[in-house]
C-alpha cells in the first residue's frame, strides 16, 4: 500500500517567537521600572524621614546643651544670665543662636527671614500684652530695655559636624502652657493668668500668686521653690527639614531646710557633751545676696531651724536629745530654744526613698571620675575650694581626720566618721546608711547643711522607693567649738550645680 505525505506550510507562524521575546522583554523592562521607581521612592521617603528626624534630634540637642549650661559649674555656664521677669518684660528671654557658617541667625525679627521665632507671637497673644506683636514682631517693653538677650551655643558641646539647630529660646514659664497657636492650658487648672510664674515643687508645678498671696519670685514662698524655665528650640537642616521642640526645665528642687537634717522617722542623735559646740539655723548668706561663689546669685536670707526634723513625732525626739543643750541650737530667728521643727511639707521629694535614690544619682552624674570613690575611703584628692567648689561621691564609708578643709558637695552612702577639725562650705549629704560620728573635740565650721537619710531597714535590705527613709543616726563625741551654719547661699550654688530636670517635652508646629 502506498502512503502519501503531505508537507504543511508553516511559513505563517515565522517571528512569533521574536515577537513573544519583546513582549517578555518589555513586560520585564516594565516590572524592572516600576521596581526602581519604587525603589527610588523609599529611597525618597526614607531619606526624608531621616532628614526630618535629623532636625527632631538637632532641636533636642539645643535644649539638652542649653539645659546643661543652667548648672553653675558648666562649661560656658548661663546660671547668671536666665531670665528672672516674665516674657515681654526688658530681657524676658535669652536666646543662644547655633549658626551655621556665613549665615545669621536673627529669631527676634520675627517678621524677617533668619530663622524667626514664630511662636513668640503666639505666646505674645496669649499672654495679653498691650500692643500683642504687631506686624508678627513683639514690641520692646515700655523701659525701652530689649525684651531679649542673646549669646552663642558653646564649643565644648558642638558635634562633629555641627548640629543644625539654629537656636534655643529661654524664659520663665507662666501659668500656663506654651503649646502653639490653637490651645493653651493652665498649671492650677483656673482661668489663664499670664502674670504668674509657674514654680517646681519637686513633684509638680504650682504658680504664684499662692493661697491669695502675690509673689514675685518663686523663692518668695519659700527656699525650697524653683522657676520653671520653657526652652523653644528650632532646627533647619541643609535640605529645608524643620522641627521646633519646647521642653520646661526645672531645678532638681533639693530644699535642705536646715543646718542639720535627720531625713527619716525615728532618729538617733547623741548630742555633743560641749557647751561651745553650736548649731544655728539663722541665714548666714555668705555674700549678702549679692554675686557668690561662681556668680550665682544668691536668694534673700531666708532663716531655718538649728534642726530639720522628719515629722512631728521625730521633732519631738529631736528636742528631747538637745534639750541639756538647748541654747546651743538656734535658729528662725532664734523664735524657739532649741530651735527644731518638723520639715516635712520643705522636704519634698526627699520624704521618700525613690526622691533620695534620685538625687543621689543625680550628684553621682555629675561628679568627675577622679573625684568618684568606689567603695571605703580615708581621705578625699581634692576636697574643693571656695573659689572651685568640687562635687565628691563616696560608694562606702568615709573615715576622714585632721584639719580637712573643702567646698562644695560631698556625698556619702555609708558611714561618716570625722575627727580634727573638719570645715566645710556647701553641702554634706550622708545619704544610704545615714550615719554620722564626730570623735574627739577640735574646731572647724560647716558653713551649708549637713543631711542625713538612711535608705535601708534595720535588716539592712533597701527600702521600696515608696517607702520614707529608715532611721538617721548621729553620735557626736566631745564637740570643742565645732560650729554648724546654715547658709542658703552655699545651698543655692550647690543646687545649682546639679542638672536641671525635663519635666515636660512637646513638638511645636512651624
Amino acid at each position: 500500500m502506498t502512503q502519501i505525505f503531505m508537507k504543511r506550510d508553516r511559513h505563517s507562524e515565522r517571528g512569533i517567537a521574536l515577537l513573544i521575546a519583546i513582549f517578555v522583554l518589555l513586560l520585564i523592562t516594565a516590572i524592572g521600572a516600576g521596581m526602581i521607581m519604587l525603589t527610588n521612592t523609599e529611597i525618597n521617603t526614607s531619606a526624608n524621614f531621616r532628614d526630618e528626624q535629623t532636625a527632631l534630634f538637632a532641636s533636642k540637642a539645643g535644649i539638652e546643651e542649653v539645659r546643661d549650661r543652667f548648672r553653675s559649674g558648666a562649661n560656658n555656664s548661663l546660671s547668671g544670665s536666665l531670665p528672672t521677669v516674665l516674657l515681654g518684660a526688658g530681657n524676658g528671654a535669652l536666646y543662644i543662636l547655633n549658626p551655621s557658617n556665613g549665615e545669621t541667625d536673627k529669631p527676634w525679627i520675627t517678621n524677617g527671614t533668619a530663622y524667626p521665632d514664630t511662636e513668640v507671637c503666639s505666646e505674645y497673644s496669649r499672654m495679653g500684652i498691650a500692643g500683642g506683636c504687631a506686624n508678627n514682631n513683639p514690641p520692646a517693653p515700655g523701659t525701652g530695655a530689649s525684651w531679649y538677650t542673646k549669646t552663642t551655643a558653646s564649643t565644648s558641646y558642638a558635634a562633629n559636624p555641627v548640629m543644625p539647630w539654629k537656636w534655643t529660646r529661654v524664659n520663665v514659664k507662666t501659668n500656663q502652657t506654651s503649646s502653639g497657636t490653637t490651645s493653651a492650658s493652665t498649671v492650677d487648672g483656673n482661668a489663664l493668668d499670664y502674670t504668674n510664674i509657674a514654680c517646681w515643687t519637686g513633684a509638680g508645678e504650682i504658680t504664684t500668686p499662692l493661697a491669695g498671696t502675690p509673689f514675685a519670685t518663686c523663692s518668695a514662698l519659700g527656699s525650697g521653690y524653683e522657676p520653671v524655665y520653657a526652652l523653644t528650640a528650632l532646627a533647619v537642616t541643609p535640605s529645608g527639614s524643620r522641627r521646633m521642640l519646647q521642653a520646661e526645665a526645672a531645678a532638681l528642687n533639693f530644699n535642705l531646710p536646715g543646718a542639720m537634717i535627720f531625713d527619716g522617722p525615728n532618729p538617733v542623735y547623741n548630742n555633743a557633751s560641749s557647751a561651745a559646740f553650736t548649731v544655728t539655723g539663722n541665714d548666714q548668706n555668705s555674700s549678702s545676696n549679692s554675686l557668690g561663689p561662681q556668680g550665682v546669685t544668691c536668694p534673700s536670707p531666708f532663716n531655718e531651724p538649728a534642726i530639720g526634723a522628719y515629722d512631728a513625732n521625730s521633732t519631738t525626739a529631736l528636742s528631747g536629745d538637745v534639750s541639756n543643750r538647748a541654747t546651743s541650737y538656734t535658729g528662725n530667728g532664734n523664735t524657739v530654744t532649741p530651735s527644731v521643727a518638723n520639715e516635712n511639707t520643705s522636704l519634698g521629694q526627699l520624704t521618700t526613698v525613690g526622691g533620695l535614690e534620685t538625687l543621689v544619682s543625680e550628684v553621682t552624674a555629675i561628679a568627675l571620675p577622679a573625684n568618684t570613690y568606689n567603695g571605703n575611703a580615708t581621705s578625699i584628692t581634692n576636697l574643693g575650694t571656695t573659689a572651685n567648689p568640687v562635687i565628691n561621691v563616696v560608694t562606702g564609708d568615709l573615715t576622714i581626720s585632721g584639719g580637712f578643709t573643702g567646698a562644695g558637695i560631698l556625698l556619702v552612702e555609708g558611714n561618716l566618721t570625722m575627727s580634727g577639725n573638719p570645715s566645710y562650705n556647701g553641702l554634706i549629704l550622708v545619704i544610704g546608711k545615714g550615719t554620722v560620728t564626730k570623735n574627739g573635740g577640735g574646731n572647724g565650721v560647716v558653713d551649708g547643711s549637713l543631711f542625713l537619710a538612711n535608705l535601708y531597714n534595720s535588716s539592712g535590705q533597701l527600702l521600696p522607693a515608696s517607702s520614707a527613709p529608715g532611721v538617721p543616726s548621729m553620735t557626736w563625741g566631745g564637740g570643742g567649738n565645732m560650729q554648724f551654719q546654715y547658709d542658703s547661699c552655699w545651698a543655692t550654688q550647690m543646687s545649682q550645680a546639679l542638672n536641671y530636670r525635663i519635666v515636660a517635652v512637646r513638638e511645636m508646629m512651624y
